[in-house]
């Protein structure tokens, strides 16, 4: 492995609290009233949506469960409408049956704002967007311990300014060459991502390494040549696990991620 490449979001930090509050920020300014923002609401009070913590909450959890299904931001708005319609998408061709039915212009709107509502919050009150997020401690000890063995690199569907800042916060910014920091503006899929690091790098696809917490990312870049990784501690479940052990893609932990991602070992 010449280059480590890293998702952001279930990869490197924990972000399901500011993903949800700013989708639900995004879902509010689209829809207006709904069934589920009242209830949401409810608990909300005369407060911001990044001010209140959804922790354990069934309409977060049945978000979360949706979440390894989408891959930008507009699908936190789809999640978010199946669960306004009483529906729990549990798999990927009924995400991609209740997706084909939504306009398509409200998918791109919602993609629009979802950043401008995100540049809102973390505009209001920077240290208290920042403190949404919380950090893997093990991945991140590992890449400083081992930084030298391998370019890092980021390919994130995040802006660079949140990228920038929440990797300063989580004390790695260093880690990251500034060019070596591939958001939402490299391109729509990770093939983009991935092939500017190719092209940058002058490395071959085999010698990138890619750690995704989002198995159908993963399945798209696979035909590239590059090494797919699920980070098993992200936004998936045991569901995605065994999908990735089937299609033969290590799937790391953090009793094994040093090995899987520097020894060449598989999951266990």
């Amino acid at each position: 492995m010449k280059v480590l490449a890293l998702d952001f979001d279930g990869v490197v930090c924990d972000s399901l609290r500011e993903v949800f509050a700013t989708a639900l920020a995004t879902y509010e300014f689209m829809a207006g009233e709904s069934a589920l923002l009242a209830r949401l609401r409810s608990r909300r009070g005369a407060g911001r949506w990044h001010e209140i913590d959804f922790t354990g909450d069934p309409v977060m959890v049945s978000f979360e469960s949706m979440m390894p299904l989408g891959n930008r931001a507009e699908d936190f708005g789809v999640s978010l409408r199946a669960l306004d319609s009483f529906l729990e998408l549990t798999d990927q061709p009924a995400y991609d049956t209740f997706y084909g039915t939504i306009d398509p212009e409200w998918l791109k709107t919602f993609h629009r704002e979802f950043y401008e509502q995100r540049d809102t919050a973390r505009a209001f009150d920077t240290h208290g967007w920042l403190e949404l997020h919380a950090p893997y401690p093990a991945l991140l000890e590992l890449l400083r311990r081992r930084s030298s063995d391998a370019e890092i690199a980021l390919a994130t569907a995040k802006d660079r300014r949140s990228a920038e800042l929440l990797l300063a916060h989580l004390g790695v910014g260093d880690l990251f060459a500034p060019e070596l920091i591939l958001d939402k503006e490299t391109g729509v899929s990770k093939i983009a991502h991935l092939t500017a690091l190719h092209e940058r790098l002058e490395v071959a696809f085999e010698d990138i390494t890619f750690v995704d917490d989002k198995l159908n990312h993963l399945e798209t870049v696979a035909p590239l040549g590059v090494r797919p990784v699920l980070a098993g501690w992200g936004f998936n479940t045991p569901r995605e696990h065994s999908l990735a052990e089937e299609k033969g893609f290590a799937v790391a932990n953090f009793s094994n991620v040093e090995d899987v991602l520097y020894g060449g070992g598989l999951s266990d």
